[in-house]
């Protein structure tokens, strides 16, 4: 019985072999799994944005775009802080550190430009991207100062208005319907707004002179042009401070009469919305990107947009209310894979991207018709307010890079172009460290004698920023003296 046994179990284990033998497969079942695909390389981007990455839509977009891009590109965002941008992003790129797609301030262009940091775009574009843009963003990023290259290309705008509150109007026997016209009309708001407000901290305009770039560039240099004055005379290619008088010492008499809310060359622009916003500060001039922040702090009364005082009624509307490039982006010349960052540039550029930014109230886009679209305009009750409207306007380029020439102010670092010396001046008059009149034709002196400098060397034709028929009520209208002698 057991030899039966043995030699059934023998037959089974010869059958088996067998078996194995003719499929030529292994007794036992493999269970390993299928190997793993080898994994695609991933190109990283590093990018830096002046603002937008901290909301959400953004956020989803940018998540979204590292999932499917068939490029196998993923942006990593470089939280640089909002308050040092500027400063963070110069030591950044002077170190060679610097992110491969980023924002960069309008003032800043040339000096980038001229110092190699920026990648000249044209090989990556195709004629039909570059009509996407108006005529004027054309212009503007095809300046012979940007050595005749595409650098950048501007895709939304920034706007000025004047913000005010229309309750602190009401308690102050104001016409909450009639917001000031003059700097008259202001200074004398301004003051029935604060004397209203005696003993619970009411004060009629509000300047975040902490933020001077931004503040007096927006409250004075750009809203003063609707008045028709500038710093740069178009006509003659030389400086002029002196128009600025009439606004500094509006705000210096508003300083006299407690009016102005204190502080002011060390309040932060953030700080100032909120102070709006709570209710403490009657007026502030502000811009399209400041609408945002502002909504978020939430203003506990009804508010209204208007255009910026002028000087004089005899003067609204001298000229076009300036609006300016939304910080543009460009493309690091030393980035790691420059047609990958290309890639992420053009992603940031698209008609699909900018829309997501105008529907979060965060850009004014002028590329494809975005603010025309219908069903398209954020659900936020003012920013329609910000839009380009008739009396706004691009101004040509005026000189951007003279302190690079001013033996006082040499640095081998990218400059404010300029801009420094003189928010520091305007900082001085409001705090009395300097008399008025004598400061801007001090610093008008200074400005002049840096562009006969610069028009010395090689890198700068004066002829370029000289319009001899400029209007100031249409800025883009006319050729520069350089273009007139050419045709010559």
């Amino acid at each position: 019985m057991k030899r039966i046994l043995f030699l059934g179990i023998a037959l089974v284990l010869c059958g088996l072999v067998a078996y194995a033998v003719a499929y030529d497969r292994p007794l036992l079942v493999d269970f390993a799994s299928e190997p793993a695909p080898e994994a695609v390389p991933v190109t990283q981007i590093r990018i830096a944005l002046y603002d937008w990455t901290e909301n959400l839509e953004v956020k989803n977009a940018i998540h979204q775009y590292n999932k499917s891009n068939p490029d196998h590109i993923e942006i990593i965002i470089m939280n640089l802080s909002t308050d040092v941008y500027g400063d963070t992003l110069n030591m950044l790129m002077t170190s060679g550190q610097g992110p491969d797609v980023f924002s960069v301030d309008n003032g800043w262009l040339a000096t980038y430009v001229e110092k190699g940091y920026l990648a000249e775009l044209s090989s990556f574009l195709n004629p039909g991207d570059l009509d996407r843009f108006p005529v004027w963003a054309r212009d503007f990023a095809d300046s012979s100062l940007y050595k005749g290259g595409i650098y950048f290309m501007p895709s939304s705008i920034e706007t000025v208005r004047l913000i005010y509150n229309k309750q602190l109007f009401r308690n102050a026997g104001l016409d909450p319907e009639q917001p000031p016209v003059t700097f008259a009309d202001m200074e004398r708001f301004a003051g029935k707004i604060s004397q209203a407000g005696v003993g619970v901290n009411k004060y009629g305009f509000g300047l975040p002179a902490g933020d001077s770039q931004y503040s007096l560039q927006t409250g004075l240099e750009m809203s003063s042009t609707y008045s028709g004055t500038y710093l740069y005379n178009y006509r003659t290619g030389r400086y002029d401070l002196s128009g600025y008088a009439p606004w500094l010492q509006m705000l210096l008499d508003m300083k006299a009469q407690g009016s102005l809310y204190p502080g002011e060359t060390l309040l932060k622009r953030n700080s100032a919305l909120r102070q709006f916003a709570d209710g403490n500060i009657g007026m502030m001039y502000v811009t399209s990107k400041d609408y945002v922040k502002l909504q978020e702090y939430m203003p506990k009364d009804d508010w209204a947009v208007a255009l910026p005082p002028v000087t004089s009624a005899a003067q609204k509307g001298a000229g076009a209310l300036m609006m300016i490039p939304h910080s543009p982006l460009v493309v690091n010349s030393a980035a790691s894979n420059r047609e990958a960052a290309v890639k992420v540039w053009e992603f940031l550029q698209s008609k699909e991207f900018l829309t997501i930014l105008f529907k979060q109230a965060l850009a004014l886009p002028v590329v494809d018709g975005i603010l025309e679209l219908p069903n398209m305009a954020p659900g936020l009750g003012h920013f329609s307010e910000f839009y380009p409207a008739a009396e706004d306007s691009i101004y040509p380029l005026s000189p951007q890079i003279m302190d690079q020439y001013d033996p006082n102010t040499v640095s081998v670092e990218p400059r404010d172009s300029g801009d420094r010396p003189r928010m520091q001046l305007y900082l001085q008059i409001l705090s009395g460290e300097k008399e008025l009149k004598e400061a801007l034709r001090s610093e008008t002196q200074r400005l002049n004698r840096m562009l006969d400098i610069a028009a010395t060397g090689y890198s700068f034709k004066h002829e370029e920023y000289i319009y001899p028929e400029f209007n100031p009520k249409d800025p883009l209208k006319g050729n520069s003296l350089e273009n007139l002698l050419s045709e010559d």
